[in-house]
């Protein structure tokens, strides 16, 4: 069992880890705390970049190019498409 004085550590180092990752995905990172997604019904779709930005862009893209849209979690384990606003499930949301 967890000592108190351990228990307010973990719990101290939880709050920072989740004020690191919020900071992260405000400057376009992926924090990776679920999969990459991809519209089912227009087909944009989630990459990240070598330096852990997250891009999106057309699946039939000859030379992928980052559109600038972003999905948006909508419900549990669900994201909406900027594009085509369908609502699809996402793995490990």
């Amino acid at each position: 069992m967890l000592d108190p004085d351990d228990m307010n550590e973990l719990k101290a180092l939880v709050a920072q880890l989740a004020d690191i990752q919020a900071q992260v995905k405000a400057q376009g990172g992926f924090v990776a705390d679920r999969d990459l997604h991809q519209c089912p019904a227009c087909g944009l779709m989630e990459d990240v970049l070598y330096g852990g930005k997250l891009v999106t862009y057309w699946r039939q893209s000859a030379q992928p190019v980052d559109t600038g849209l972003r999905f948006k979690e909508v419900g549990a384990d669900q994201l909406a498409c900027p594009c085509c606003g369908c609502v699809s499930y996402a793995e490990g949301v």
